[in-house]
């Protein structure tokens, strides 16, 4: 059976998709991210409330459920031949940023009312890393599909 391959619109349309998802969904998160930050490069984690840091952990889960889905959806694009090896290395990407995402909400430890430091800050440092490199394939993949 022949597989069958978007065109390169449909290709560039699902994909750009996904990225203005991840983005939607970062800039939602962002401010839960800012007051944890806060709270924890002032040492003031033990003043949040209970309610503070759950709506904090939730936001991150929700998060993740987004990245995963999208990661998913990503991976079952059928890539158009020319740009298969750079597809390939996007969804790559993009898992690794979906998993570093989770990572990150796992270093919340909510009925602890703490957070894995070193967890949270390597999970920062791969996402951070992560999203650049998805943004430098993405361009790539589009400028090539087109």
């Amino acid at each position: 059976m022949k597989k069958t391959f978007v065109t390169p619109q449909q290709y560039a349309m699902k994909v750009a998709e996904i990225a203005q998802l991840t983005e939607d969904t970062g800039e939602k998160t962002s401010p839960f991210f800012d007051r944890l930050d806060a709270a924890l490069s002032d040492d003031k984690l033990a003043d949040m409330s209970k309610e503070d840091f759950q709506e904090i952990a939730t936001a991150f889960d929700d998060a993740v459920d987004v990245y995963q889905d999208a990661s998913a959806n990503l991976a079952a694009i059928k890539a158009p031949a020319r740009v298969l090896g750079m597809h390939k290395s996007l969804v790559q990407s993009y898992k690794d940023y979906a998993d570093a995402t989770q990572e990150m909400a796992d270093a919340l430890q909510v009925e602890k009312h703490a957070v894995d430091m070193e967890q949270f800050r390597d999970s920062e440092a791969k996402q951070n890393d992560l999203i650049v490199k998805f943004g430098t394939q993405l361009r790539r993949v589009m400028m090539s599909a087109m």
